[in-house]
């Protein structure tokens, strides 16, 4: 069987700190958090009171009014994200090729918050007369990807991802392996979730996930810091426009980066067990396998990094694990020190990040960093970004429950290699 190269030539971010790649990166590289209290209802009861919402983001931008209206938030953020990642790969759709286009979708909450409460709202208030209609079908984790094959226009394989917060890297590999199997020349791959509601908030909040530095909004994301103590909950969505390289040379696309090798792994969980980084680094090693590359070959990591004490912890053994002392010299940053913990968005965002890392040759960087965790004492790119020779990037995400993911891209191919 052939084994197709996959390449990405489309971004499309709707991310707490920006609308659109440019914003998005420009606000990275300045270290700016978009992280605030909460807007979107009264939090003032919780325990937390902070989040990073995507406050300048209007469906009508992307959407007709009626469809905005009936939809959940989770889906007009992936619809809004991949009219952005198809028009900045200048990609055009047309019907006698829909069939070669695919959708590789991820979610990890889709419409419980918003959509989802409706539903039970009205049932318990009123009984069945109640239920919204549109509520009642909108809510599915697949109505994502519904929503985008219709505003699209494109008949090829469609499916849904959702692993906890791996999701967004799981759901790039699902797009990448129905491009390498010739299932597809194209593929929207990304996710989106919207968990800044008051229901979903609370749950997170009694889960104890989430941190209680109220009083300093913009500093209560610190990943590997010491004062570090819980994530804070985002929205948003992003989406990659993955393509046959063959296809994108064609049509004479710019490629940001290809897609090298992805690895995954499971384990029962408990905070003891993920913070030795074990299976984590069992995810990174099959990762580097497919790539075919070594620890000497990954320039930078585009890191997990969400500011639960234990999980940082798994992050920093698994590097070590898996890349020796090369470890200590590679540059790491956690985009979620700005942008918050987006779930299903969070991997997707990471990617995006880590391809304009190698397109601009610059690493954002880890904001909040002031004293000095013994624990995590590799170099993530304190405070201030950073120019770098960087040519391939390591991501890694965690889930909750349990799950592992990590994901290797790689530059854009010579053009002997694609002639070759």
């Amino acid at each position: 069987m052939t084994h197709h190269r996959v390449v990405i030539t489309g971004l499309g971010i709707v991310a707490p700190n920006g609308i659109g790649r440019d914003e998005f990166w420009r606000n990275l590289v300045a270290g700016k958090s978009a992280v605030d209290r909460v807007f979107a209802f009264d939090a003032s009861r919780y325990p937390c009171q902070v989040a990073a919402e995507v406050r300048d983001f209007s469906p009508t931008d992307f959407l007709a009014p009626r469809q905005a209206k009936t939809m959940g938030r989770f889906s007009q953020l992936a619809v809004a994200a991949t009219r952005l990642a198809v028009e900045d790969a200048k990609l055009t759709i047309v019907p006698q090729a829909s069939e070669q286009i695919g959708i590789a979708w991820g979610t990890s909450l889709a419409g419980i918050g918003d959509l989802a409460a409706d539903v039970f709202r009205g049932f318990f208030t009123d009984g069945l007369p109640g239920i919204p209609r549109a509520s009642a079908i909108e809510y599915p984790p697949h109505l994502a990807a519904v929503h985008l094959a219709s505003e699209f226009k494109i008949r090829g394989p469609a499916l849904t991802v959702s692993t906890n917060c791996c999701t967004g890297l799981d759901a790039i590999y699902a797009g990448y392996a129905q491009i390498k199997l010739g299932k597809a020349k194209v593929s929207l791959a990304g996710a989106s979730d919207a968990p800044i509601f008051p229901a979903t908030f609370g749950a997170f909040c009694s889960f104890g996930a989430l941190t209680t530095r109220n009083h300093d909004p913009q500093g209560a994301s610190r990943p590997y810091d010491k004062l570090r103590d819980g994530i804070v909950l985002a929205e948003g969505g992003a989406t990659l426009v993955l393509e046959d390289l063959e296809f994108a040379v064609a049509r004479g696309a710019k490629i940001y980066a290809e897609v090298l090798g992805h690895g995954s792994a499971n384990e029962i969980d408990n905070p003891r067990r993920r913070a030795t980084g074990r299976t984590m680094a069992r995810a990174i090693r099959a990762a580097l396998t497919e790539a075919a590359l070594d620890a000497a070959e990954i320039d930078h990591i585009n890191a997990h990094g969400c500011a639960v004490p234990y999980y940082d912890v798994c992050d920093t053994n698994a590097f070590k694990q898996t890349l020796g002392q090369r470890a200590y010299k590679i540059p790491i940053t956690s985009i979620k020190s700005m942008v918050g913990q987006g779930l299903a968005a969070a991997g997707v965002l990471q990617t995006a990040a880590a391809c304009l890392s190698i397109d601009q040759q610059r690493v954002p960087p880890t904001i909040n960093q002031e004293a000095s965790d013994a624990a995590c004492d590799l170099d993530y790119v304190p405070n201030v970004s950073r120019a770098a020779d960087v040519k391939r990037v390591l991501i890694n995400g965690q889930g909750f429950g349990g799950s592992y993911a990590a994901l290797v891209i790689g530059p854009p191919p010579s053009s002997d290699a694609v002639t070759g």
